[in-house]
Parts: C-alpha cells; sequence; structure tokens
C-alpha cells in the first residue's frame, strides 16, 4: 500500500507533541499498538513530512549486543544531524547525553522502535533514560518518540509506579485498527467493483490489522477465495506463522495454557465453565482475568443493563485476525505439519459462512461505535425463558443499542436478508422489554450483509 491511509487524529497529536517540543522543551511520546498496526509506517510518515523543518533520528532496538546498537545509532546521527560523534561510544546512556547536549543548540525528533527489547539489551537503559530526561527536559528542544509492540512490557516501562519511566511520558498514543471507513476505502482502491462479500472477507481475515492488509492486497487477493487461497498458500506463509510468533512474544514460556484457551473461544466456548470443561480445568479464572486485563486480548460480555458484578459473563477475542488463526491455523496445525495445505483450505473455505457471520455482527456494532451516537452498544441474552410453544428457550438479541439520544434500538444480524425472522425478533424484544426497557419502545431491524 504506498498510499498513507487513515491516522489523521494520530498524526495532529504528533506534530502537536513535535510543535511544543521545539516551541517551549522537549516532550516525551508513547506510541503503543499490537504488532503489524501501522507504528512505525505513521513515525517514518511524520519524520518524511517534516524533515526539511528538522532532522528526524530513527532507532531500531533490536536484540543485539549494546556498543553494535550503538555504533549503528552513531552513524545515524552523523548522517541526519551532520554533526561530529567521536569514536568510542559504546553505552546507550553516553550517546543519550551526547545528544541531549546537541538539544541544547537545535531541534529534532528522534524515534526509538521496538524500545522494550532494552530490556532485553540493558535494563539499565530504563533508569538511564529517568535520569537523563529529568535532567535535560525542560532545557533542550527534542521530540522524543518510543514505540513498543509488547503491550505487557510497555504497560511494565510506563505505567508500573515502580518503574523508573513511570510518568515521564508527556502523551501515549494507541493505535488502532483501520476504521470500516478505512478498509471500504482501501479495498475501493484495489477493486472498484468490490462487493460487500469481499469488504466482509478482508474485515474477517484481518480486522483492520495494516500490515495483514497490505499482504493482500499487494498480492492481488480482493476476494474470499483469493484471500484463503494466500493464506494457506504455503506452509511458512506469512499468516500461518504469524499468529504463534505475535503471542509468544506477549506470553512467553506460559504460551501453551494461554493459547488453548483462546483455542476454546475461538470455537465457541464462551463461558469460563465451559471452558474449563473442555480443558479438563478446575479453574481458569486467573488465566482468563490476565488474558483481559494484562493483555487486552479477550474481553468480558455481559447483557446490555447487567451489572458489572454479574456472572452473566461471555468471553470472546478482541482481535478478528487472533479469532480467525485460534480457529483455523491453530486448531489444524497438524494439517499444516504434514503440508496438507489444501484440506486447510477446504476446511476454511466450508466454515467460512458461518464464521464471517459472527465477524458481520461484529462489523456492525464496530460501524457503530466509529459513529458516535451511541452511549451503549452489546447484547441481550437471557436464558430459561418459554416461546410460544411452551418449550424452554434461549432468547438472544445480537445488537441492543441506546442513542445518545435515548432511543433503543435492537438488531438480529443474518448474513441473508432472507433469514431475518420479524415475528422472532419481536418476541425477543418482548421478553427483554419485561427485563430491561419496561415501557419504552423499542426500534427493530434486520441487518445483512447488504447493509455493510
Amino acid at each position: 500500500m504506498k498510499k498513507f491511509y487513515d491516522r489523521e487524529l494520530e498524526m495532529r497529536q504528533l506534530r502537536e507533541m513535535q510543535r511544543q517540543a521545539y516551541e517551549d522543551y522537549s516532550r516525551f511520546v508513547v506510541l503503543t499498538g499490537r504488532r503489524r498496526i501501522g507504528k512505525t509506517s505513521l513515525v517514518y510518515r511524520l519524520l518524511e513530512e517534516t524533515k526539511a523543518e528538522t532532522p528526524g533520528l530513527y532507532f531500531f532496538v533490536g536484540r543485539k549486543a549494546e556498543a553494535t546498537l550503538v555504533r549503528t545509532y552513531c552513524e545515524e546521527v552523523r548522517t541526519k544531524l551532520g554533526v561530529f560523534v567521536p569514536e568510542g561510544i559504546t553505552s546507550f546512556r553516553n550517546l543519550m547525553q551526547l545528544l541531549f547536549d546537541i538539544g541544547k543548540r537545535r531541534q529534532f525528533t528522534l524515534f526509538i522502535d521496538e524500545f522494550q527489547e532494552f530490556d532485553n539489551v540493558n535494563a539499565g537503559v530504563f533508569s538511564d533514560m529517568q535520569d537523563l530526561w529529568d535532567k535535560y527536559k525542560k532545557v533542550t528542544k527534542v521530540c522524543l518518540i518510543v514505540s513498543g509492540s509488547i503491550f505487557r512490557t510497555m504497560e511494565k516501562i510506563f505505567k508500573d509506579e515502580e518503574q523508573p519511566l513511570f510518568g515521564r511520558d508527556d502523551c501515549t498514543i494507541k493505535l488502532q485498527p483501520f476504521t470500516t471507513t478505512t478498509m471500504r476505502e482501501i479495498l475501493g482502491d484495489y477493486k472498484a467493483d468490490y462487493t460487500n462479500e469481499d469488504l466482509l472477507a478482508l474485515w474477517t481475515i484481518t480486522g483492520g490489522v495494516a500490515r495483514y492488509i497490505e499482504q493482500l492486497m499487494n498480492n492481488h487477493c480482493t476476494n474470499v477465495k483469493k484471500m484463503l487461497h494466500y493464506v494457506c498458500s504455503s506452509g511458512d506463509s506469512y499468516f500461518i506463522e504469524e499468529g504463534k510468533s505475535v503471542l509468544v512474544q506477549e506470553f512467553g514460556k506460559q504460551y501453551g495454557t494461554y493459547f488453548s484457551i483462546l483455542d476454546q473461544i475461538a470455537h465457541g466456548d464462551v463461558t469460563q465453565s465451559e471452558i474449563e470443561a473442555a480443558l479438563g480445568a478446575k479453574s481458569l479464572g486467573g488465566q482468563l482475568k490476565v488474558l483481559e486485563e494484562k493483555y487486552g486480548i479477550i474481553k468480558k460480555k455481559r447483557p446490555v443493563g447487567a451489572k458489572d458484578g454479574s456472572q452473566t459473563v461471555r468471553y470472546e477475542i478482541q482481535d478478528n485476525f487472533f479469532r480467525f488463526w485460534f480457529r483455523y491455523i491453530h486448531r489444524y496445525a497438524s494439517l499444516i505439519e504434514i503440508q496438507n495445505l489444501p484440506a486447510l483450505e477446504q476446511i476454511m473455505t466450508e466454515d467460512y459462512p458461518t464464521f464471517s457471520g459472527i465477524a458481520l455482527e461484529r462489523w456492525f456494532r464496530q460501524k457503530m461505535m466509529e459513529s458516535c451516537r451511541y452511549r451503549t452498544i452489546g447484547g441481550w441474552w437471557q436464558s430459561g425463558g418459554v416461546n410460544t410453544k411452551g418449550n424452554s428457550d434461549e432468547f438472544e438479541i445480537d445488537i441492543v443499542a441506546e442513542t445518545l439520544d435515548g432511543d433503543i434500538e435492537a438488531y438480529e444480524v443474518k448474513r441473508n436478508p432472507k433469514k431475518y425472522n420479524p415475528a422472532r425478533l419481536r418476541e425477543k424484544v418482548g421478553m427483554m422489554q419485561r427485563h430491561l426497557y419496561r415501557g419504552r419502545e423499542v426500534n427493530m431491524k434486520g441487518l445483512s450483509i447488504d447493509d455493510m
């Protein structure tokens, strides 16, 4: 994707931090977001757009010896700032000392990518940064931007009160997946006559993550058949390896248990008791809490109107790509191991209508969130009701939302609009009204792939 999409708000925030740093004194920006979301591309764009005004430095923190990294950084400083950097600097602290001394006389932007990797190179760097930042911030004009992809480590570095860099950042930006509007724009640029089925496939597989979309678009995969075929194109396919490489970085050695839990959630075991029964575990409450609160990979779903302490809880994987990866790649790893990728592609193709139906519901929720018209968006369910035939029934409404004006809306989501049953939705809404919106009017509608 040569064209730069979206990110207007984040670019304005970075520009403002840069302006304040240059006109007032140094600013410290932390840029976070899951891997492949586009953090590096965003800051590259900033540096490219502002290079005529002020120079920008780019330091990538790889897992190398500190002295090796610093030699690379010194060359970047010589080239971009055009200043003398003495030979023999081998520590990051000494290099930062030099940069802050330069920052007293001139303004520039320093971007440190994968900042959390210093924890593996030399954890003392964080204390050195705190010391130098506290000393030089008010007397220099440096816009310092650091980014990181490993959520738990970045959270620890900047949000843990016991860590040296706690509270040092002036601004934290968390980059999110592309909006539904931007995804339309991207697909339209690569396939002017795209269908809603094409758009749903792109959303179902990538979840709006920039790098995944780029991979598919650059390989001319603009419909579901081509997308699924590309995912299964080889045993070392980008998509096949991606889920594990991203999550093992997050979870470390404990990834096995977490992978098992996520696998069950992706396949429909959505309550704690269902997950525990499937895995033969006594209690997984602690692991579920970690996945939700520490990693932000899953989230609790409660019926609209339920209190926070309610035990009527379901879990879902927040990231569409991880849902896709656990549903197919992780679950059928044995097929990949023996290179039977045609069989994997067939499984994906046959299951896709069901799986994408769930993704369609998430699409509509996301679209509603982006409209900023609502104060509440969720679902509603009630077990153990009695249907019109007198049988025990499960009452569930896909989307229930309350607008800022107080109007209540209820939606039934079906891929095929012919499967929408208005009478059944009215029955469900009637049950919900008896429990929740008593005496209030509820606007009802069916949503399908035609409404995307």
